[in-house]
């Protein structure tokens, strides 16, 4: 058992330990819902306008022990959060608390509407999260909607609980997110890409030759957190929308009740693109650029070229600094120091961009030599932020799941 696989261990000791206080975990048929946490090599800011987009999972993860309750109550507590959280089931609307149960409440929204909730659980939760920027809260409506599913005897196919991650997102926590995340931490593969077709929900899961090596994926945690809601997450996502708007119009197509970049073809936005407002060419000059590097990726990787598919992803990044216009400036300096260091295939921003972290596909054996470079250059240009960064080396990883408590 190495390193990793002992403090997985040792959550899942604690989490029973914490649930289990006066309670038969074994007799109350208790379960575990891993949900890993996800990065996007290529795809940046596409999914929510129809686009395709790649991602892998990583060995870091939300972990839950649960075991049902005939009650239709989630109660909740946490290794990384005080108190307890208890939501009733039978409310299709429940009401913002403000607190870290509100995307236990998000979950049962969306469920509650179309699936009558009788049974609850006890449940207690621990994450491995190295920062933000890695879809931790898709990761979490995943698991509680596992969890939900699971006690209510509810069929769901993975599509359709992808789908309610979204609508929880957009119409409870109020970010106009895709289904990027959440397709990803619900199909991956270890070792594989994931290419996800937003428009259609299409997911090919893509292998390299074996032949073409290892490599780790490397989290750089800015110091810095993030938050969606209230950042220009939203507002970038409305001006991708009103550029297709307006792309349509110019090339004389039909309007669209939602329209997004992936209505407009590739030829209508080369010839009017010049024609947009300066915001809104930007975003949709990203879009199609994005679309061009994630089909090139995806060839790269097939093919075992890492060298390629890393300068794509940090083509990726120059692109949302520049054209998406995101990115604070410490994860700039993060993106820059990294690029900029030997054994890194690429790198760009993990998430939104507004706050988080900074991903990077390194070479097997350059964990260590790459942190020191980066971390040393970057206590000097940012030091506050530094004294609360850190540096995780990952593996690929596999989908979310639910298991028995002796898994």
């Amino acid at each position: 058992m190495n390193g990793r696989d002992l403090d997985r261990s040792d959550r899942v000791s604690r989490l029973i330990s914490q649930l289990s206080a006066g309670l038969s975990l074994a007799r109350l048929k208790a379960f575990l819902v891993k949900a890993p946490l996800r990065v996007c090599p290529l795809g940046a800011h596409v999914d929510h306008q129809g686009g395709v987009v790649t991602g892998m999972t990583i060995d870091r993860e939300v972990v839950m022990v649960a075991v049902p309750d005939p009650e239709a109550v989630a109660r909740l507590t946490s290794l990384d959060f005080p108190g307890e959280v208890v939501v009733g089931l039978d409310d299709p609307a429940p009401t913002k608390a403000g607190d870290w149960g509100d995307y236990m409440r998000a979950a049962v929204s969306v469920l509650a509407r179309e699936h009558r909730l009788e049974s609850g659980f006890r449940a207690a939760l621990g994450g491995d999260l190295p920062g933000t920027g890695l879809s931790s809260s898709a990761a979490v409506l995943v698991a509680y909607l596992l969890a939900l599913t699971r006690v209510n005897e509810i069929e769901l196919g993975r599509e359709e609980i992808a789908g309610l991650v979204q609508k929880a997102e957009n119409e409870y926590v109020g970010v106009a997110s895709g289904r990027l995340d959440q397709s990803i931490i619900l199909f991956a593969e270890p070792a594989h890409l994931t290419r996800v077709d937003c428009s259609n929900m299409s997911i090919e899961q893509v292998a390299r030759p074996q032949a073409s090596g290892e490599f780790r994926v490397l989290v750089a945690f800015s110091g810095v957190g993030r938050a969606l809601v209230g950042s220009g997450f939203n507002a970038r996502v409305d001006e991708c929308r009103e550029a297709a708007r307006l792309l349509l119009d110019f090339g004389g197509e039909a309007p669209r009740a939602t329209p997004v970049l992936s209505d407009v073809r590739a030829e209508v936005f080369e010839e009017y693109v010049a024609k947009l407002p300066q915001n809104h060419r930007r975003r949709a000059a990203h879009f199609f650029g994005e679309q061009r590097r994630v089909f090139s990726g995806v060839e790269a990787w097939r093919q075992g070229d890492l060298a390629r598919f890393g300068a794509l992803m940090t083509a990726s990044g120059a692109s949302s600094i520049h054209n998406y216009e995101c990115g604070t400036a410490e994860l700039i300096t993060l993106y820059e120091l990294l690029r900029d260091s030997p054994g890194v295939y690429g790198t760009r921003f993990s998430g939104g961009g507004f706050g988080g972290s900074c991903v990077a596909l390194i070479e097997v054996d350059a964990g260590a030599s790459v942190i020191e470079a980066v971390k040393r250059r970057y206590e000097v240009v940012h030091p506050e932020a530094a004294a609360a960064a850190s540096f995780h080396v990952c593996c690929t990883a596999g989908p979310a799941q639910v298991l028995g408590l002796e898994s």
